[in-house]
């Protein structure tokens, strides 16, 4: 089987306040399976996945690494996940 991730959202936080190299970035994915049967494909049932991520550029090539990944959900909103970010990583924000 083969998982399928489709992104619905995307939105970045902290514009202008982290350091040049990092990005703040809200991701809204629709993940579903698929799976090849009797001559064709089948996708299973869709379900939704928030997160927010921590990404670092790495090197000249405008490539991306992930620092850390909060999931967003009921217990845990954006502006939690977001307020969290702010007082973990404080070493990613100017001055």
């Amino acid at each position: 089987m083969m998982v399928v991730e489709n992104l619905l959202d995307v939105k970045s936080y902290f514009a202008g306040e982290v350091k040049e190299n990092f990005v703040v970035q809200y991701e809204k994915m629709a993940k579903s399976g698929a799976f090849f049967k009797e001559g064709g494909w089948h996708e299973l049932e869709e379900e939704t996945a928030e997160c927010v991520k921590v990404l670092c550029q790495t090197g000249q090539a405008c490539s991306v690494t992930r620092v850390k990944e909060y999931p967003v959900n009921a217990e845990s909103t954006v502006d939690a996940v977001l307020a969290r970010i702010r007082e973990t990583h404080k070493d990613i924000f100017k001055g």
